[in-house]
């Protein structure tokens, strides 16, 4: 499982890269199954506020370096959500727990069809915890995995999904920095959520300028992020992000894949973009578009998502009607499942695994000492509710 259910952190352009198979991935934890808002139970300054008592915990959706994501339902509603529990034993620097008030704060000002919603963040002995919507269909990347490839339709449909959660993010001076499927989730329905927000920045509202720092996914990393120049890099490391996406969702691996990493940059600063026969030619135009290497030529660096409207793979598609949640996804992921509709498309190897917590486990001689700040570094600004 990954990312919003991904506590593994995005490999640094610095560890080796991680395998590209559905056995190395976490997956994700994010889904809704029709949009439920908890009717407040307590109230803290008229906001409602939950407790974790509120909250049966029916499943392990996925297993990280942080903690683990639970399948639960809301007691009082029947609603289902996906909680990430974080233990604070294991946020061992200073950096890991900024990334987690990050994601945390990011999440709680966006609300976007296509992010993933954070409804509530509370605390509990040796764990924070956010809750998030559930996202049924699991991870894009799981079924691109059984798929293989997917049909040029589908791509332009969960591309023109993506670009409009990337273009909420910029608006809002976020710059995500690790687009990748699966990072990408489906809702009961089939619809896109974008998640894990752990790499992202904020304060970000320049294309070219803004962030520094050399982080996200190797094989999705921007030739403005590998170049590292002093002046940075900016959005525009979204849009190549996108390309490369849309690109595996048409041929199953990354352009310019290879298990070197020192070729692997090379090869995404230098070597020519190619596309099998396979991908019709208005796909192939958009990828392209997207893949241009200086970033003020790329594809929707100047409009945002509404770019890819003039473009002709996707005149089939109304981007209006889209953010509306209109038009049928092409992906079905809750339909004719044979196991339970909440756990089917999710690693079984995670599904069976105890789901009760144990407590924070730092005086352990076999757990990092946790920072040193513990769940004080957090104060009370940790809590949220979505009103």
């Amino acid at each position: 499982m990954a990312s919003l259910f991904n506590f593994a952190t995005p490999v640094p352009a610095e560890e080796p890269s991680p395998a590209r198979s559905p056995e190395t991935t976490l997956g994700p934890v994010r889904a809704v199954e029709e949009e439920m808002i908890v009717a407040a139970q307590e109230e803290d300054g008229g906001r409602p506020v939950v407790a974790d008592g509120d909250f049966e915990r029916l499943s392990v959706l996925g297993v990280g370096s942080f903690g683990k994501v639970v399948l639960a339902r809301h007691k009082a509603t029947g609603a289902r959500y996906a909680l990430k529990l974080i233990a604070l034993s294991r946020l061992t620097l200073r950096k890991q727990l900024e990334r987690t008030q990050l994601e945390r704060d990011v999440l709680a000002g966006l609300e976007h069809a296509f992010i993933v919603k954070l409804h509530f963040a509370y605390r509990v002995p040796g764990h924070v915890v956010l809750v998030f919507e559930f996202c049924a269909g699991g991870e894009l990347f799981h079924h691109l995995c059984a798929k293989r490839v997917l049909g040029a339709k589908a791509v332009a449909f969960y591309v023109a999904e993506l670009a409009l959660a990337l273009q909420c993010a910029h608006d809002h001076g976020v710059v995500y920095r690790d687009v990748k499927p699966e990072n990408c989730f489906l809702d009961a329905r089939g619809h896109l959520k974008l998640g894990d927000f752990g790499l992202a920045k904020t304060g970000v509202f320049h294309a070219t300028t803004g962030a520094h720092s050399i982080c996200g996914t190797p094989e999705y990393m921007a030739p403005d992020v590998i170049a590292r120049k002093p002046s940075g890099y900016g959005s525009a490391v979204d849009w190549w992000g996108l390309g490369i996406c849309a690109y595996e969702l048409l041929t199953g691996l990354p352009p310019w894949y290879t298990a070197d990493r020192r070729e692997l940059f090379d090869r995404i600063r230098l070597a020519p973009l190619r596309l099998p026969p396979h991908v019709p030619p208005d796909a192939g135009a958009a990828v392209a578009g997207l893949l241009r290497r200086h970033p003020l030529r790329r594809l929707c660096v100047a409009d945002g998502a509404d770019a890819l409207r003039r473009l002709d793979f996707f005149k089939h598609l109304d981007f209006d009607a889209l953010a509306l949640g209109a038009g049928q996804p092409p992906i079905r992921p809750c339909a004719n499942l044979k196991r339970a509709a909440e756990f089917s498309n999710f690693d079984a190897r995670f599904t069976a695994l105890p789901v009760e917590t144990p407590p924070d486990d730092a005086k352990s001689p076999d757990s990092p000492a946790g920072y040193a700040g513990g769940l004080d570094a957090f104060k009370d600004d940790w809590v949220f509710a979505r009103s």
